[in-house]
């Protein structure tokens, strides 16, 4: 995510700087903004072509290796992890006090852990811990919990996902799919010969909405999840043509975001929602014509009074 970062004017007279070509200089700029509060990103020279230079013919690899060899930046893997750090970044930089720690570590290994009081940085009161000692800022994982299908809700939205079981008989048991006291009929029972010469159905793949994704630009919502949200959104289904979805994936594609897929389908929904009061708010610019001041000119006899010459003329 970029980030806001200052700029000094001894930046332009540095005389080690002045030495790298134009586009090196341009780029140890927007590192700044794509480096957390401790001026480390992750060393993917891809990710910051396309977050930099998206439309720019240039080498980012060898302006990375050109700042480095400067003393500009340091390039270094740890603990799995591809890091650049920018040399000097806290002693030229302010970061905001509620921009999260960085989840990168440096050199030796080390995050830096920030205390904080309502969301804002304390002064003073940092602390190193080893990138594997992670345990302090995250809970013991749950135990995973499939939910019954009678009482399966949307993430973030509350409503009903669509053929989840529930029926709108006031006789039929709503809270399993067989009445209470209802026996199961045996295997050689009569209702259980019914369909007993068909195929076997073979289970497809389970659909999580919970499950994280990254958005691809082939990327198309599930259709029940779709409906649900169309459903508390109060738009139809038929907005959602791929055409309409394009904008959509294309946009969200370059960040590299995982999402619940709920939560994708949530924002698809919002996006089609608020083009389409947009269009609907689109009105036709109506010029009115003013009437002219200057009317009249056809009817007046502009040969009153005057004396026609011989050359067709006219004088007083």
């Amino acid at each position: 995510m970029a980030r806001a970062r200052n700029i000094k004017p001894g930046l332009f007279s540095n005389e080690l700087l002045v030495e790298l070509p134009a586009f090196d200089r341009l780029a140890f700029i927007g590192l700044w903004c794509l480096a957390d509060r401790e001026g480390r990103l992750e060393d993917r020279v891809k990710r910051i072509k396309i977050e930099l230079f998206p439309c720019d013919d240039y080498d980012v690899e060898a302006g990375l290796a050109r700042l480095a060899a400067a003393g500009f930046i340091s390039r270094y893997q740890v603990a799995g992890f591809s890091v650049i750090e920018i040399i000097n970044f806290q002693k030229h930089q302010s970061p905001h006090g509620s921009e999260k720690d960085s989840t990168l570590p440096d050199i030796n290994g080390y995050l830096t852990v920030n205390e904080r009081k309502k969301n804002v940085v304390v002064a003073g009161s940092q602390r190193k811990v080893l990138v594997g000692e992670l345990s302090f800022n995250v809970k013991e994982p749950l135990e995973p919990v499939i939910p019954p299908l009678d009482n399966a809700l949307i993430p973030d939205c509350g409503i009903l996902i669509p053929d989840s079981g529930f029926t709108d008989s006031p006789n039929q048991d709503q809270h399993h799919s067989l009445n209470a006291g209802e026996e199961i009929p045996a295997a050689g029972s009569d209702m259980g010969s019914v369909g007993e010469d068909l195929p076997p159905e073979e289970p497809g793949p389970a659909f999580d909405p919970k499950s994280p994704v990254e958005m691809t630009l082939d990327w198309m919502p599930d259709a029940d999840l779709l409906k649900a949200y169309c459903v508390h959104f109060g738009v139809t289904t038929d907005l959602f043509t791929k055409e309409a979805v394009a904008p959509f994936t294309a946009h969200h594609e370059i960040t590299g975001l995982l999402q619940p897929q709920a939560k994708w389908v949530s924002l698809l929904v919002r996006w089609v929602k608020d083009d389409k009061n947009r269009d609907s708010n689109v009105r036709p610019f109506v010029k009115k014509d003013a009437p002219s001041r200057h009317t009249g000119f056809a009817a007046r006899d502009y040969t009153a009074g005057l004396v026609q010459r011989e050359d067709g003329s006219y004088a007083l």
